[in-house]
């Protein structure tokens, strides 16, 4: 019966997405250079298909190249006889829409926007996600909800000593409390359509954005939209590019239509490793150096695995963590291994290298204990110490948002305590050109992108405003704070 209502369920998911398959945003792909030469504006389109150019767009000269005029030809006679200066207009007056990606790499972004699009934003903030770089650790964060339960779907719980979760849990939703706070989110079945027809899903996505904002008219609209994941994953950048000319189509159509009383807010909630990747078969690796893979912990030789998502990083409980550790840093693909020592974190890396992480406060510490796992010897001098050796975690963050592991120390703390409800009892980031996860899944398509370990690729991301510009770099839980200070009230307003 259960397999059934699953089906039904699926059934009637495709046949809404196959219905309507009219392209969801109707402002102009292309534009009129012509008619904005004429203008003396950046951008004109044609939006009401009568051949003449009655949307512009104008750059300030003192903006970098930022849109900070919109003009309209409202006599219909081919030329800007009204224009609406968007600094002009303040936030308390506007709606705002916020656009939550799910994976995209900071650095993507900005060659997107330098080269001239998403042109209506301020410049994009490089934001550091949780470790892993997940969705279901990077949107409680970004919304300031609580900690999921465990890092996907599927993970071990260590109260009911066995492994819980699986499809009907992701279905359901059992790890995504903050979808509560959101005013759009795909339902799950959909992430299955969006491997099967990834670019075809993220237009229909698209289109009801911008029919729930249409409809709502109220002044705070969160719409996550989580396909794009699946165009990255079997398209990696390229497709990412494809996606954001689509959601610069929906913001131009959004500013146009409300006369610039709408202000925007484009994020993501981590990045992605955009190399083509294979499976690393940990299980029998593993099994090589004496583990048995299991479901449940009896033994010391017992590991549990929680594969689920396609990630380069990968979870494990046992009985043994550090000898664990130990055995999958020698493992080729694994770059750093983890665990949990009383109130301390040890990081292990290849050939050897060990370090301990140590917390007090909002201070941390690094201490290397053979060779340098984390590369951060160079770094750690030029930042301020307590007699102890801790440092401040907004000065590791300024330090290292652009190293090889950014913000390493909070990070990988904070993955074995109080990220999650139950946290694994070792994680392992993986090289970019391999993935953990589902053997199922990994049959089915071919990975160009995955996303999950610490390394700068998969832990930056973005954030970029048309209301204001927002500090550099910032953490994935920093956002509430700064978009309540952008927007003056609370944020998000649902919670």
């Amino acid at each position: 019966m259960r397999s059934n209502r699953w089906a039904i369920l699926v059934s009637a998911c495709w046949a809404g997405l196959a219905a309507g398959c009219a392209d969801p945003v109707t402002f102009p792909e292309a534009f009129l250079p012509e008619a904005a030469q004429k203008a003396g504006a950046w951008r004109a389109w044609d939006a009401d298909g009568d051949g003449r150019a009655d949307v512009f767009a104008f750059a300030g000269d003192d903006s970098g190249g930022r849109v900070t005029q919109l003009g309209y030809d409202r006599n219909r006679d081919g030329a800007c006889d009204e224009r609406v200066r968007l600094d002009d207009l303040p936030i308390s007056h506007c709606r705002h829409l916020v656009i939550i990606l799910d994976g995209f790499g900071h650095e993507l972004i900005k060659e997107y926007y330098d080269a001239g699009g998403l042109r209506m934003f301020h410049a994009p903030s490089r934001v550091i996600c949780p470790y892993p770089a997940m969705s279901d650790l990077s949107l409680p964060d970004i919304l300031d909800d609580q900690p999921a339960r465990g890092m996907e779907a599927v993970y071990y719980d260590r109260k009911a000593g066995r492994r819980v979760g699986g499809t009907a849990s992701y279905l359901l939703r059992r790890n995504k409390s903050y979808t509560r706070l959101l005013q759009y989110s795909g339902h799950p079945v959909m992430d299955v359509f969006g491997y099967l027809h990834p670019w075809r899903t993220f237009r229909k996505e698209t289109k009801w954005v911008k029919q729930l904002f249409d409809r709502r008219r109220s002044q705070e609209t969160i719409a996550y939209i989580g396909t794009s994941a699946a165009v990255g994953t079997l398209e990696g950048a390229e497709g990412q590019r494809r996606c954001l000319g689509r959601i610069e189509r929906l913001v131009w159509q959004v500013l146009a239509e409300t006369g610039g009383l709408t202000k925007v807010t484009l994020l993501a909630d981590h990045g992605q490793g955009y190399v083509p990747s294979k499976r690393l078969p940990l299980e029998g690796l593993l099994a090589e150096k004496g583990w048995r893979v299991t479901g449940r912990l009896r033994g010391g030789n017992d590991v549990v695995t929680a594969p689920f998502g396609l990630i380069s990083c990968a979870r494990f409980a046992t009985l043994q963590p550090g000898r664990l550790a130990a055995d999958l840093a020698g493992i080729d693909g694994v770059e750093l291994a983890s665990f949990a020592a009383g109130d301390t974190v040890v990081v292990l890396a290849p050939d050897g290298q060990r370090a301990v992480i140590s917390r007090r406060g909002e201070r941390f510490r690094y201490e290397p204990i053979a060779g340098d796992p984390l590369e951060l010897c160079e770094i750690l001098p030029k930042i301020p110490a307590d007699e102890a050796g801790y440092r401040d975690a907004d000065a590791l963050l300024t330090a290292t948002a652009r190293h090889r592991w950014p913000a390493p120390l909070q990070r990988l703390w904070r993955t074995h305590f109080g990220l999650v409800e139950s946290p694994p009892d070792v994680i392992c980031s993986l090289a970019g050109d391999v993935f953990y996860g589902s053997g199922y899944l990994a049959s089915k398509v071919d990975i160009a992108s995955a996303h999950g370990g610490l390394d700068r690729a998969n832990s930056t991301t973005f954030i970029m405003s048309t209301a204001a510009p927002l500090p550099p770099v910032m953490r994935s839980r920093d956002i509430p704070r700064e978009l309540s200070k952008l927007t003056g009230r609370p944020w998000p307003l649902g919670k």
